[in-house]
């Protein structure tokens, strides 16, 4: 094993891609959502590259964690950190 430099860990490469998938990318459509709510504050998006940027993240993570809460909410566990017992 590799000794990495300290704050560091190692990651199989499948993990990486499967937390980049659904958790580091922007959902698709973000960009164009926040435009319409910028424009509808009266501003274009084009003048404002930088806060689109940060809108396109933001409102990912929003989605993704309303989703998340409305999922735990109707009762559905997250089997990623609470699998079903075998026996189940």
């Amino acid at each position: 094993m590799t000794d990495l430099p300290r704050g560091y860990v190692l990651i199989e490469a499948s993990l990486l891609a499967h937390l980049t998938d659904c958790y580091l990318s922007p959902l698709s459509g973000m960009r164009d959502l926040g435009a319409v709510l910028v424009r509808e504050w009266g501003h274009d998006p084009a003048d404002h590259p930088a806060l689109m940027d940060v809108l396109k993240g933001e409102l990912s993570a929003a989605h993704v964690e309303t989703a998340a809460d409305l999922m735990r909410e109707h009762g559905l566990r997250d089997l990623r950190v609470e699998p079903i017992p075998a026996s189940a």
